[in-house]
């Protein structure tokens, strides 16, 4: 049998050994030290966690009501709603008016999950229900005919719910969803909420000649929940996607597809290689690098890109009314149809990150995808691959110009491929990352689309390879990277 793990003890702290610093203390009562955030002079720091920057806030989050007054710490200044983390609590305070009358005060943690759907009904799921006691008087004090002997309530009470780590549901345990609203007014209908909220219940005594009752007020505030997550390792790239394939290949991802072409029209489908960083998980706020390269015959990617197309175009070039490259500013052509960044919806070639929000109802279960983010693409000048280096897609390649323009290469068998390198970022309005929670699932995908610019008559047939990754809330950071508090 293994030896059961001991922990040494602390040793006991003394009213003498206790910091000016501190709150005066008695020796019946000893209190220990007090802790800072930085090394006083005579401590060093043996440990720590790596961090961008420091993960408690200092500020408090104010809610002012008739009678009362929340002050929650450890928030950012100026924010609309408290926010919690994984593992969080709530700690502050909570001020009264007029208390004379009060007998008890509650205050209640909350987390719900509403989904619905119009063919399939409505579902709740109570996540959370933590009720506190902040003051109540005692039974045998109530309203007696001696009003000294009463206790009064305090005009300041502290407030301190830590959140829990899980839910049950069904006798399964699964972790708390983040604050998460969607809505889809498509057929059919389709509701999503995960809400949290903090109320606070004051319950006062009132009295008319021999007659006494009771009433209560309640004050709610919403609370923001959101868990961080982080990548375990970096995207590693070195200058560019195609040159970093080389050196560090396990550090990306190649997705292969196939557009097709329609039967019996004889035509070649074009290949398509996509390479992304092979970790898959990604912060909302990282810019996700790719390459991509199509490979075919020089019909088909006519088919898909005419001379005309912005797919075309050389960085550092600009197209005019023709389709003809011209000197001017560079312009890395942007592939998407947001209107938020350009009309450009005509685009055949198209990056972007997809969200699917699936749920289940009574058994029934119903899915939405949506767009949230877009991608920004520019074409690979040859001058890439006349290093010595081969082609991540298309093997015995040469450079060289061709009908489809300066960035376009021949391989030996006389496919012609074409590259582009890219990036793709989530939208700021974004704040979650993926989950699943019981009848919820938030998933997500990077999506590549290709389609000619006359779809109904063309022979190629549109096509849309898309690929799981995973999008957490905070970016991946450095382990020996220096603690900003010891700067």
């Amino acid at each position: 049998m293994s030896t059961p793990l001991v922990l040494p003890e602390l040793p006991p702290y003394t009213a003498q050994s206790a910091p000016t610093c501190c709150a005066a203390s008695s020796a019946v009562n000893p209190i220990p030290p007090c802790y800072s955030v930085q090394p006083r002079e005579d401590e060093e720091v043996v440990a720590f966690t790596p961090r961008m920057y420091n993960n408690v806030p200092q500020g408090t989050f104010i809610r002012r009501w008739p009678q009362a007054t929340l002050i929650l710490k450890d928030q950012e200044e100026g924010a609309r709603l408290p926010t919690y983390g994984r593992n969080g609590r709530i700690i502050g305070e909570l001020g009264l008016k007029n208390t004379e009358k009060i007998i008890k005060v509650t205050v209640k943690l909350q987390g719900h999950m509403n989904l619905s759907v119009a063919d399939g009904g409505a579902i709740s799921v109570n996540m959370i229900s933590d009720t506190r006691d902040l003051f109540k008087q005692a039974p045998e004090e109530g309203t007696g005919a001696v009003a000294g002997t009463e206790t009064r309530c305090p005009s300041l009470l502290p407030i301190y719910i830590p959140f829990p780590v899980a839910y049950e549901l069904e006798g399964k345990y699964w972790r708390l969803p983040p604050t998460f609203e969607a809505t889809f007014l498509g057929i059919p209908a389709l509701f999503v909420r995960c809400t949290y909220s903090l109320s606070v219940t004051i319950t006062r005594t009132r009295s008319y000649h021999l007659a006494s009752w009771t009433t209560s007020k309640t004050y709610i505030t919403l609370i923001n929940f959101r868990p961080r997550t982080r990548p375990s390792r970096p995207i590693v790239l070195v200058d560019t996607v195609f040159a970093s394939l080389k050196p560090v290949p396990e550090e990306w991802l190649q997705v292969v597809g196939s557009m097709k072409v329609r039967p019996k029209s004889g035509m070649k489908p074009i290949e398509c290689h996509l390479f992304i960083p092979s970790v898959q998980t990604y912060a909302l706020t990282d810019t996700i690098p790719f390459h991509l390269q199509l490979c075919s015959s020089l019909q088909s990617l006519r088919e898909l890109l005419p001379p005309s197309s912005a797919h075309l175009q050389v960085p550092g070039c600009e197209l005019n009314g023709h389709g003809n490259g011209r000197a001017g500013h560079h312009n890395k052509s942007k592939t998407h149809s947001d209107p938020r960044l350009g009309p450009l919806h005509t685009l055949s070639i198209r990056m972007s990150i997809a969200r699917q929000v699936v749920v289940e109802v009574h058994g029934l279960r119903r899915f939405r995808t949506f767009t949230v983010g877009v991608g920004k693409m520019w074409s690979v000048p040859p001058a890439l691959h006349s290093h010595g280096h081969d082609h991540p897609g298309c093997t015995a390649a040469k450079s060289g110009k061709n009908a489809m323009g300066e960035h376009s290469g021949v391989s030996e068998d006389g496919d012609v491929y074409l590259d582009w390198q890219g990036e793709v970022k989530c939208w700021a309005e974004v704040n979650s990352g993926g989950f699943t929670a019981s009848n919820l699932i938030v998933k997500d995908f990077l999506i590549l689309s290709l389609t000619p610019p006359n779809p109904r008559s063309s022979f190629l047939v549109p096509m849309q390879l898309s690929h799981p990754i995973r999008l957490v809330t905070d970016p991946w950071i450095d382990t020996d990277a220096l603690h900003p508090g010891d700067t």
